[in-house]
């Protein structure tokens, strides 16, 4: 299995037989090593979306209507996609509810942070989310656009987290320092910085956080550029 990373929070699990899309933000990632044309060229399963903001949405859409693939979601999400794009193989779930896929596990944890779509006058709120994705045996973790909470201790004590993508950009998110401690609470197999550097207000170091992260042992940290992937 890899978890291929596309830049800013995009993120690719790709199986022998399975490719899953989270958050697939292409147009305007500055960081992203792909087009959308070249995304679609191959089959994609199912399209994971976190919260309504525009550069976690991305293109999938399109995704979906190109492969009639569900978009997995939570509820007030799967409303926008339903009634303002008529896109009908959505699979809403609430935040701390889980759901059997045709090959994965996706459950749907808390994060701290906005999430609404739509413009001012005709717009949604939107609950933000991370997601834990299980395949078999192995475990992901997508933090996704959250600030440090002391719920994130629950993810050690309820499963053993193989890779865990949390964001260090601040700001909007948590930065280095929040992920340092994340990752201690967490306990990873393998820890992703994700969320910064795709514009400058959320520049941040991750040599710094892996730093952190090897000098304490919590985790293997992994600085990923856009197109690398980890094995599982």
């Amino acid at each position: 299995m890899q978890t291929i990373y596309h830049g800013h929070s995009f993120i690719e699990i790709k199986t022998d037989t399975l490719r899953i899309m989270i958050d697939p933000f292409i147009e305007g990632n500055t960081s992203c090593d792909v087009t959308v044309e070249q995304l679609l060229a191959e089959p994609i399963d199912a399209v994971i979306v976190t919260h309504g903001h525009n550069d976690h949405v991305g293109c999938t859409a399109q995704i979906s209507a190109k492969y009639n693939c569900p978009i997995i979601t939570s509820h007030e999400l799967w409303k926008y996609f339903e009634h303002e794009l008529g896109l009908t193989n959505v699979s809403d779930q609430g935040v701390g509810g889980g759901l059997q896929y045709d090959g994965f596990h996706v459950k749907l944890f808390q994060a701290w942070h906005g999430g609404g779509i739509g413009d001012f006058s005709h717009g949604y709120t939107t609950v933000a989310c991370g997601v834990i994705v299980t395949i078999d045996d192995t475990t992901i973790y997508h933090a996704w656009d959250t600030w440090l909470f002391g719920d994130m201790k629950l993810l050690n004590e309820l499963y053993t987290i193989d890779v865990a993508f949390l964001p260090i950009g601040d700001r909007y998110t948590m930065w280095v320092a929040d992920a340092v401690i994340a990752t201690w609470w967490i306990k990873p197999t393998t820890v992703v910085p994700i969320h910064y550097n795709t514009r400058p207000v959320i520049k941040a170091d991750a040599m710094e956080f892996s730093k952190q992260v090897m000098m304490h042992k919590y985790a293997v940290p992994k600085m990923l550029v856009a197109g690398q992937y980890v094995v599982i």
